[in-house]
């Protein structure tokens, strides 16, 4: 009895076995790196697909990607759609991440845990399947030995501008110069936008930089930063000076080349100021405000609709819909056109003879009438569709007693009566050709 306990238990555990190893085949999950090998910086997209042999029945869950020095930005609004895996189609949903390395080594994207529910093949319940993604390796490279000097961004492209709250051509000395130089670099993180307030430093002012404002921006299926670098100036000395150009420079992957973006230089003019008392308080004042925190992150700004401002995508709308509206009037346009052409077409003889070779026996006497009234001539019995009168009695004979069987309703060849009737059509054309061509002889005559 317990050898017989035994042997019912190996057979339900590997039953057990084979059904949760058959579920597992119904669903699979491919792992893809846009890139294996990237610089610090240097984003790289992580693409996952799960697709099934059959349907899922239920949205996918998955654990969150974690990968060592490294920011990751999640894509995991899932797209479903058909996918070709091995030459065949498969109903499939992807997710992606992007991911941001920031220290250089050999590292990898762990296997991923992704729970679906699919039926297996031949049957309608669903089942729950946990699956594994495999194991990625990838390497983070150093910055170029060429690259080194300066600041380091990776960006697909950088834009700067600035805004002063004064007049610049109206200063003096005790006056507080606010200057802000906004970066917007898409295709990276602002935390990875440098800090350009050393390269404002003057020797004729105070300056007093305050924490970049960081800024992030999601859509289109990337990722755009954005700080607002603040630096306060106290104008202490009289004269003509120079502030300098910025210039930043920026790794673009897509080019693999170093490209700059600068803000040109500014001449200014300080005029004297007899009351200087103030230029200690003043100090002492934005000293006291001046950034100590290290940087602010603001997440929220303004809405940014697939990467664009809302005010970009909004106009981009708009355009759109004027030149919509104008091809939906080209449109209706040339239907109506092609309408009366076609109108035309099915009156004229070339169409309704087509029409008659096309026709059997019951629609051929309706069908050979239409076309026959289309030609300009009238069927008559006694002249065999004008073949006599064309000089053809044999022919006439031939079509005359064809017609006489066809309408006592006795079996004819309708290959021989439309091929008479293609004959008697060319010669009516040919017959009215030549009628016309007199014609017009004759009026010039």
């Amino acid at each position: 009895m317990k050898h017989l306990s035994k042997y019912i238990s190996v057979i339900l555990l590997s039953f057990l076995l084979f059904n949760g190893e058959n579920a597992k085949a119904q669903v699979s999950a491919i792992i893809d790196l846009s890139r294996q090998s990237v610089y610090v910086q240097q984003p790289f997209r992580v693409n996952i697909t799960v697709y099934t042999k059959t349907w899922f029945t239920a949205p996918l869950e998955f654990t969150n990607l974690q990968i060592p020095n490294a920011f990751i930005v999640p894509f995991d609004a899932t797209q479903p759609g058909m996918f070709t895996i091995g030459g065949k189609q498969y109903p499939g949903i992807q997710f992606y991440y992007i991911v941001f390395p920031y220290k250089t080594g050999e590292f990898s994207v762990p296997p991923l845990e992704i729970t679906a529910q699919s039926p297996p093949e031949g049957s309608s319940t669903s089942r729950k399947v946990v699956i594994h993604t495999k194991e990625e390796k990838f390497t983070v490279k150093d910055i170029p030995k060429d690259k080194k000097k300066g600041t380091w961004l990776v960006a697909k492209e950088v834009i700067l501008t600035e805004k002063w709250n004064k007049d610049l051509n109206q200063l003096k000395v005790g006056d507080v110069l606010e200057r802000t130089i906004t970066i917007v670099a898409k295709g990276t993180l602002p935390q990875f936008i440098p800090n350009l307030s050393e390269e404002q430093q003057v020797k004729w002012a105070s300056t007093y930089p305050k924490d970049p404002l960081l800024k992030d921006f999601k859509g289109g299926g990337d990722v755009s930063g954005q700080s607002s670098q603040t630096v306060t100036y106290l104008l202490e000395k009289p004269g003509n000076f120079t502030l300098p150009a910025i210039v930043l420079s920026f790794w673009n992957p897509y080019t693999s080349k170093m490209q700059d973006r600068s803000i040109a230089e500014k001449k200014l003019h300080i005029a004297e100021n007899p009351d200087l008392g103030i230029l200690a308080t003043l100090r002492d004042s934005l000293q006291a405000t001046s950034g100590t925190s290290g940087e602010q992150v603001q997440k929220k700004g303004i809405l940014h609709i697939l990467g664009m401002p809302w005010y970009e995508f909004a106009g981009i709308v708009i355009v759109l819909l004027i030149v919509i509206y104008w091809l939906i009037r080209l449109a209706i346009r040339l239907y109506k056109k092609w309408a009366l052409h076609r109108k035309a077409y099915k009156q004229s003889e070339k169409y309704l003879f087509k029409r008659f070779l096309q026709s059997d026996e019951t629609h051929l006497s309706d069908s050979l009438y239409k076309w026959w009234d289309a030609i300009d001539r009238k069927p008559s019995s006694s002249t065999g569709f004008s073949f006599e009168l064309l000089g053809k009695p044999e022919k006439a004979s031939s079509l005359k007693d064809l017609l006489s069987r066809y309408y006592h309703s006795e079996k004819i060849n309708l290959s021989d009566f439309k091929k008479l009737i293609k004959e008697l059509r060319l010669e009516t054309l040919s017959a009215k050709e030549k009628m016309v061509i007199g014609e017009e002889q004759g009026i010039g005559q």
